[in-house]
């Protein structure tokens, strides 16, 4: 007898053990999970689209999209595991037009929300404008450099994007003042390539902010900057124009942020980028594309 109530305890025991850790997150768990970075919309085609952030804890990952102001049914994007770093791809999209997309929590409610527009169609790379299809005397003036398409004379005036970091090595500034690069305690870094100074076709502009710890964050989304203010970045306006998809002549721009969120860093060098997240940074995607020319 003693020993069958001493088996029956055991058999409890592990029933409450499993059903705790089997104990889906409750409104508090909810609660607390909050986004600190993000989120930011990057690789944006003509079809599709990758939104990512990052949160202090564990929590859903669940975004849902359509066309804005449409009454199309949503379409849901989600992968498994959750955790703190969150990476969905919004796929079915169709060029030129404005999506408007939700994060939402485990149950459903509204987290955060936010819009964003794919490519029109004359800007995909590969496309020709109307009058060099048939090699007409505008053909000549098509970009040579891989044969896309491009009109060279499309990608305007670039400036060097330079990159500076003060004598920490904690924070980098980015800027196209080359006076500025060598001020307020720090020294240049070199260049890490040549952005537009008027928008063109294909191109978006990219945004400096400064948060108050002096980490400077690049974006090309205007949401995010209405964003980063709540988290007392401020606004230093628009650097340049970068390109959104890769054109010829352009590498793409790593954006890179540190553990807790509060750091970020941008490069083109893939050696960088390895040695960054080697010492467990995480990686959001680029921003946009530089060129490699002035």
């Amino acid at each position: 007898m003693k020993r069958r109530l001493t088996l029956l305890g055991l058999s409890l025991m592990l029933s409450a053990i499993t059903a705790f850790a089997q104990r889906p997150m409750d409104d508090d768990d909810e609660r607390r999970v909050r986004i600190i970075h993000g989120p930011d919309i990057v690789n944006v085609t003509d079809d599709s689209a990758t939104i990512n952030w990052i949160t202090n804890f564990s929590g859903a990952n669940h975004v849902r999209y359509r066309v804005a102001g449409s009454d199309d049914q949503w379409q849901s994007a989600y992968h498994q595991g959750g955790g703190t770093n969150h990476s969905v791809q919004l796929t079915g999209l169709q060029p030129g037009r404005t999506y408007e997309w939700q994060i939402l929590t485990r149950d459903g409610d509204l987290r955060t929300s936010g819009q964003f527009q794919t490519p029109r169609p004359e800007y995909r790379e590969g496309d020709r404008r109307d009058g060099d299809r048939d090699g007409d005397r505008d053909g000549d003036r098509r970009d040579h450099d891989g044969d896309r398409g491009y009109d060279a004379r499309d990608y305007g005036s670039r400036v060097a994007l330079y990159r500076a970091s003060n004598r920490r090595g904690n924070l980098h500034l980015y800027t196209t003042n080359s006076n500025e690069q060598n001020s307020r305690g720090y020294h240049a870094e070199g260049t890490s390539g040549f952005i537009l100074t008027s928008q063109r076709r294909g191109t978006v502009p990219l945004y400096r902010m400064r948060g108050p710890n002096g980490d400077i964050l690049l974006t090309m989304d205007q949401d995010g900057v209405e964003q980063m203010r709540g988290y007392g970045y401020r606004d230093d306006g628009i650097l340049g124009y970068v390109a959104r998809t890769q054109m010829p002549g352009t590498q793409t721009f790593f954006q890179l942020v540190n553990r807790d969120g509060s750091l970020h860093f941008f490069t083109t060098s893939e050696r960088e980028r390895r040695q960054f997240l080697r010492n467990g940074w995480q990686e959001l995607g680029p921003v946009g594309y530089v060129w490699t020319q002035p």
